[in-house]
């Protein structure tokens, strides 16, 4: 990691001019991460554009930074040097990824075990519970200031990954980095005020509707539900709104795996998986083209919502009696 660490530096050092990505969907981690590292380039007297596909979860607005987040980088704008975090490929990067000249280098950071690899630089490390704990000790270890902005970024990115520090992912490592970033002048009530107290009332509205729609299998070991286009125009709520839903769904006692299934488009579907049992969710969704980590991952269906269901609940049922099978009863973690 050391060495990584010194490379990274190494080329920031080099380049004057540098891209930071995100992934589409954007959550805390993406965000607080590339906000935090625009902040401390900016501060080395780089220049720096971050860019995120659109559209932008509007309840992260409150971010340091928001506002000078990106869809797609100006024309011609040819950095040689193109940041990357918690994108596990290049296509979560959307199609802005396109533009990156050919010669850039490319730095990959990231902490999800399916990681593919795709950077010139790669500081994966599946054992940070967020990537914000990677930019952490990255910031630390080069010596760069973490001011009070740069720490509400970091917070927020661990804090969101971590589901409020209630995720299997929370552990020493992790609440050591929320220790370290509460000295560095974050407030940890500010930031759980507006990552888990601010919602609009159409995020309430839509997961009523999808509460309503969820379904229970297998002696209480499946859930899922839905969120269909019309759910969308009927609340008013976009779907970026979505993005605890599936918590809800595993909050279920001794469920093993929990699915929502997101309609994008007439023949695109969007699936969100936890796990609690035996299944790997990374597994589960590499099998539809996904990935993530063993407890929490996704996928992106080309089918139609209702084939979609049909495919992956067929997958669902399979694995989790196959998991109990081969063991005898569930012992759910």
């Amino acid at each position: 990691m050391k060495e990584l660490s010194d490379r990274i530096r190494e080329l920031i050092e080099q380049h004057d001019e540098i891209l930071i990505f995100g992934h589409k969907d954007a959550d805390g981690d993406t965000l607080g991460c590339s906000l935090a590292f625009e902040e401390a380039l900016r501060a080395q007297g780089k220049q720096v554009v971050v860019v995120i596909p659109h559209p932008l979860p509007q309840q992260y607005s409150w971010l340091p930074g928001f506002d000078r987040i990106v869809e797609r980088p100006r024309e011609g704008h040819e950095p040689g040097l193109v940041l990357f975090f918690d994108a596990a490929n290049l296509e979560r990067s959307g199609s802005a990824a396109e533009l990156i000249s050919e010669h850039a280098t490319i730095v990959n950071i990231d902490h999800h075990p399916s990681n593919d690899r795709f950077g010139d630089v790669n500081l994966i490390d599946p054992d940070a519970a967020a990537v914000a704990e990677m930019a952490t000790a990255l910031l630390e270890e080069w010596g760069w200031e973490i001011t009070p902005g740069m720490a509400t970024n970091l917070y927020t990115a661990l804090v969101t990954d971590t589901g409020g520090f209630r995720h299997e992912n929370t552990d020493a490592a992790a609440l050591e980095t929320a220790a370290r970033l509460a000295r560095y002048g974050v407030e940890p009530s500010y930031v759980t005020t507006m990552v888990y107290k601010s919602r609009p009332l159409t995020t309430l509205r839509l997961n009523a509707l999808c509460m309503a729609a969820m379904r229970v299998e297998l002696e209480g070991r499946l859930a899922w539900t839905k969120v269909t286009r019309h759910m969308l125009q009927e609340t008013g709520a976009v779907m970026a709104e979505t993005e605890d839903l599936i918590d809800n769904l595993n909050s279920i006692a001794d469920i093993d795996m929990a699915i929502v299934f997101k309609e994008v488009r007439s023949n695109l579907t969007k699936i969100s998986v936890r796990s609690r049992g035996r299944v790997d969710a990374a597994d589960f969704c590499a099998q539809f083209g996904g990935g993530g980590h063993s407890r929490a991952a996704g996928a992106e269906v080309a089918a139609p919502m209702g084939d979609a269901i049909d495919q992956v609940l067929a997958a669902a049922r399979k694995a989790i009696l196959g998991s109990v099978d081969a063991v005898g009863s569930p012992q759910p973690q």
